[in-house]
């Protein structure tokens, strides 16, 4: 699975770096081996980069459900329940600290 990871990630990588410069070099290329026609060049150009960046979205989708599988598959704790658990230790420490405090007030003691 962490294989799985570490390559969408690198592919992510990849997409990312598809620069408007590079998308315009290579319909360049199309359009010299005319596989693309001038008059259509502003328009391909466009409409790879919105596929490139709606491709994008879905591999960081996939990564984000494929890392959340792992993190439940291994007991790893969310985000949330970390925070959750910060909480409640602050909680435990503050009441703490305010027995620690009446005990040392207690005369009794």
């Amino acid at each position: 699975m962490l294989e799985f990871i570490k390559k969408t990630y690198l592919i992510g990588l990849g997409l990312a770096s598809l620069t408007r410069e590079k998308v315009e070099e290579l319909v360049d290329e199309l359009v010299r081996r005319g596989e693309i026609a001038e008059k259509d060049r502003p328009g391909a150009i466009e409409q790879l980069i919105a596929r490139a960046r709606e491709e994008q979205k879905k591999l960081s989708k996939t990564v984000k459900e494929g890392a959340q599988k792992v993190m439940a598959e291994t007991g790893v704790p969310t985000r949330q329940q970390f925070d959750e658990l910060l909480k409640r230790l602050d909680k435990l420490e503050q009441a703490v600290h305010s027995r620690k405090k009446s005990a040392d007030h207690d005369p009794t003691t």
